[in-house]
C-alpha cells in the first residue's frame, strides 16, 4: 500500500542529528520514507543502497554502510536479523 511520509521542519533542529554526517542525515530521511506503518523496513545493505541512491555516482555502498552504523550508534535506527534477513526499526516511531 502506498504511503506518504512527511518530515516536519523541526526535524532539522535536532542537535543530535546535526552532529551526524550529511550522508547519514540523508539516509535517515530515506529510511523514514521506506518504513512501514510500524517504523520498520528491509535493512539489507544492497537493498538500501539501491533504493536510496539509485543514480548516485559519488556515493558508494561502503559509505552507506558507514552512515548506517553512524545512525545506529546515535540510536536513530536499530538493525536486527530474523531468519537470515536483515531489517531496521526506527526507535520512537510512534512519537
Amino acid at each position: 500500500m502506498a504511503r506518504i511520509r512527511t518530515i516536519k521542519p523541526t526535524f532539522w533542529d535536532s542537535e543530535k542529528l546535526g552532529r551526524c554526517s550529511s550522508l547519514a542525515r540523508l539516509n535517515f530521511v530515506g529510511l523514514i520514507s521506506l518504513a512501514d506503518d510500524e517504523g520498520r523496513g528491509r535493512g539489507d545493505t544492497r537493498f538500501l543502497f539501491s533504493r536510496l541512491h539509485p543514480y548516485s555516482k559519488d556515493i558508494t555502498e561502503k559509505a552507506v554502510v558507514t552512515s548506517m552504523r553512524e545512525l545506529e550508534r546515535a540510536r536513530f535506527v536499530s538493525f536486527y536479523t530474523i531468519a537470515s534477513c536483515r531489517y531496521y526499526v526506527i526507535p520512537g516511531w510512534a512519537e
